[in-house]
C-alpha cells in the first residue's frame, strides 16, 4: 500500500507545483539577501533554508489532512479497506508516505540552500547548528502533523484538520508570552504540547528560552517524540472504529 500512496502523491499536480515554488523561493530569498546585505543577515537566512522552512510545514499540513480525508470525500475509502490487510495498514502507509515526503522536502531544500549559499555567500557556515535547527524543525513539524492526522481520522473534510495544523504552527507567536506566564505560575503546564514547539528556539537561544520552557533540550526532544507517538496511536484507534 505504501507504493500505491507514494504513486498517488506523485501524480498530484500540486505536489510538483509546491516543489517548484519552494526552489524558486529559496533562490529568490538567497538572491535578495545577496543584493541587500544591509537589510538581511546571511547567516540567519541560511539557517532558515532561505525562508523555505516556514513554508514546508504548511505544505505538509495540507498534504497530511488531504491524504486521509480525500478518501472519504471521493468515496474511495471502502475500496482501500477491501484491498488492505487491515485499517491500521491503510493509515500507517499514509503516515509513511508523508514522512518520506517530509524528508524529501527538507532534504531538497537543504541541497538547494547549499547550492545557493555557494553561489551568493562565500563565508563560513555553522553546519552543525544548521543541521540541528533543521532536525528540530522537522521534529516539531511532525508533532503538528501527528495532531493533523488525529483530527483527519475523526472528520471527513480536510478543512478542519488543516486549520488546526496552521493554528498550531503560529500558536506560539500568538500566545507564547501568556503560556510562559502560566508555566511560571503552574510549572506542571510545562508539559503541554505547545511548549515542546519551542525546541528550535531553545537550541538557538538556550540561555533565554530554558528559564521560560523549564525543560532541558533532551526533555523537549523526548516530549516531541512522546506526543507524536500518542497522537498517532489515538489516530489508529479512532480510524479502526470509524464508520465508512
Amino acid at each position: 500500500m505504501l507504493k500505491q500512496e507514494i504513486f498517488k502523491l506523485s501524480q498530484k499536480t500540486s505536489t510538483w507545483l509546491t516543489i517548484i515554488c519552494l526552489i524558486i523561493v529559496n533562490f529568490s530569498v538567497a538572491l535578495i539577501g545577496h543584493l541587500m546585505p544591509k537589510h538581511f543577515i546571511a547567516r540567519e537566512l541560511f539557517i532558515a533554508n532561505f525562508a523555505t522552512n516556514s513554508i514546508i510545514p504548511l505544505i505538509l499540513i495540507a498534504a497530511s489532512a488531504s491524504i486521509i480525508t480525500s478518501e472519504f470525500e471521493y468515496n474511495t475509502i471502502k475500496n482501500l479497506i477491501y484491498e488492505a490487510k487491515s485499517r491500521q495498514a491503510i493509515l500507517i502507509s499514509k503516515w509513511l508516505t508523508i514522512f518520506l515526503y517530509s524528508l524529501f522536502l527538507y532534504g531538497l531544500m537543504a541541497l538547494t540552500t547549499l547550492i545557493n549559499k555557494s553561489i551568493f555567500y562565500k563565508g563560513p557556515i555553522r553546519s552543525q547548528y544548521w543541521l540541528e535547527q533543521n532536525s528540530a524543525s522537522l521534529l516539531n513539524v511532525w508533532l503538528l502533523l501527528s495532531l493533523v492526522f488525529l483530527i483527519a481520522t475523526m472528520i471527513k473534510k480536510s478543512s478542519m484538520a488543516i486549520t488546526v495544523g496552521i493554528v498550531g504552527e503560529f500558536a506560539l507567536s500568538i500566545i507564547g508570552v501568556l503560556m510562559f506566564n502560566l508555566i511560571k505560575k503552574w510549572e506542571f503546564l510545562k508539559w503541554n504540547p505547545l511548549n515542546f514547539l519551542n525546541l528550535p528556539a531553545q537550541l538557538s537561544q538556550p540561555a533565554f528560552y530554558h528559564p521560560l520552557t523549564r525543560l532541558t533540550d533532551l526533555q523537549l526532544i523526548g516530549g516531541n517524540i512522546c506526543y507524536i507517538a500518542l497522537f498517532l496511536a489515538l489516530g489508529l484507534v479512532l480510524f479502526a472504529q470509524k464508520e465508512v
